[in-house]
């Protein structure tokens, strides 16, 4: 059984860890992408090596920002990942949210990014999978919806559309004045619902 002055122990390290990452999405917020950790560990009134305490190395303390502005997403987005309205209705309103979400935190967004070769590739790939996994929900849902029998290749088709979306978002939030977000939004709706119907034969 575990001793438990070692059990609030871990409980009390779990909960600097989390404080710490805190103070850094504030310090990359008002930073930028470029945010040191020094300015990090100065915002929680302590030195680097105080910091370092708390996490492995950069590495870790990378991957444990990642994983809470990946949360952060997930909440964000999941729920607009329904079919409430039509299908483009709902297309529009989940790539409405995660477009809002993440241009509120864009330099999060850029740290998270740059920072893909320390341990947050990982973390992007698991709120992709997150995401295509609700996807295929709904695609389900839709095909029941409109009378049509299962579709073999869903997961494939979530997969698909998940990684294009991504895609075309990621490239237009890195260059946002090559035009208007709403063309880019609508051209994205036409795209995944043209997808969707030429998966499903609806």
């Amino acid at each position: 059984m575990a001793d438990g002055r070692a059990l609030r122990w871990a409980g009390h390290r779990e909960q600097r860890r989390a404080d710490f990452v805190t103070a850094a999405l504030e310090v990359i917020s008002r930073d930028g992408p470029q945010a040191t950790v020094d300015a990090i560990a100065s915002a929680r009134g302590v030195s680097r090596q105080a910091l370092y305490r708390q996490f492995d190395d950069r590495a870790d303390l990378d991957r444990a920002i990642a994983q809470r502005a990946a949360d952060d997403l997930v909440l964000a987005v999941v729920p607009a990942l329904d079919l409430t309205e039509d299908l483009e209705g709902s297309i529009r309103a989940a790539l409405t949210a995660y477009l809002d979400h993440v241009e509120e935190r864009i330099s999060v967004y850029r740290f998270v990014r740059a920072h893909e070769a320390s341990g947050a590739a990982t973390v992007v790939a698991d709120v992709k999978g997150t995401v295509a996994y609700r996807v295929s929900t709904l695609a389900r849902d839709y095909l029941v919806q409109q009378g049509l029998g299962p579709v073999a290749s869903v997961e494939t088709f979530a997969v698909g559309v998940v990684g294009m979306a991504d895609a075309v978002m990621n490239r237009w939030l890195d260059d946002p004045g090559q035009r208007p977000r709403e063309a880019m939004v609508e051209d994205l709706v036409r795209m995944v619902a043209g997808v969707v119907r030429a998966v499903t034969g609806s």
